[in-house]
């Protein structure tokens, strides 16, 4: 092999990498929105898997969609601080959690954002947040753990949490 004939070869085998390198930048950057997407359907998949490993603790959380009294802010005397009551605690704040990495994720006009059906996304929200647990916890430390906007989203859509809570479609 003459010398040309390395240094050619050697141009050619850089040019591909370049064009392999920009190729991949391209893709990535073309499926970089999807990511969020899967990760917020994955973190909805967590909250069922935690109704399947805990099934008595969400037939305890069921039993109280009707509540009209505090549960977690009753006094000790009226509920039992119990394991149960603990666990029921976490299942809230698990919900509450992913109500607002939703929110936050598909808040906004960027391109993350555009991807999402924020109209579907929110009545998934508003229609968990009926539950009666969820609106104690959230109405009680909101402003203490919550972000700013998400607090405010879910005030200025108070009149659509506070409709009868349908325990078909939890």
């Amino acid at each position: 092999m003459t010398q040309v004939e390395a240094t050619l070869l050697g141009v050619t085998v850089a040019a591909l990498a370049l064009s392999i390198g920009v190729l991949t930048y391209a893709l990535s950057r073309g499926l970089l929105p999807l990511t969020p997407s899967a990760k917020l359907w994955d973190r909805v998949y967590e909250l069922d898997k935690l109704v399947l490993s805990y099934p008595k603790v969400f037939t305890r959380f069921m039993n109280e969609i009707h509540r009209t009294t505090p549960f977690f802010y009753a006094a000790p005397t009226d509920i039992a601080r119990d394991e149960e009551f603990y666990q029921l605690k976490a299942m809230v704040y698990f919900h509450l959690n992913v109500f607002e990495e939703i929110f936050l994720t598909t808040e906004g006009a960027g391109v993350i954002a555009k991807q999402f059906e924020r109209p579907g996304w929110n009545e998934y929200i508003f229609r968990k947040m009926r539950h009666p647990l969820i609106r104690e916890v959230f109405d009680r430390e909101a402003e203490k753990i919550y972000s700013g906007e998400f607090t405010k989203f879910i005030k200025k859509h108070r009149n659509q949490i506070e409709e009868a809570p349908d325990p078909g479609p939890f």
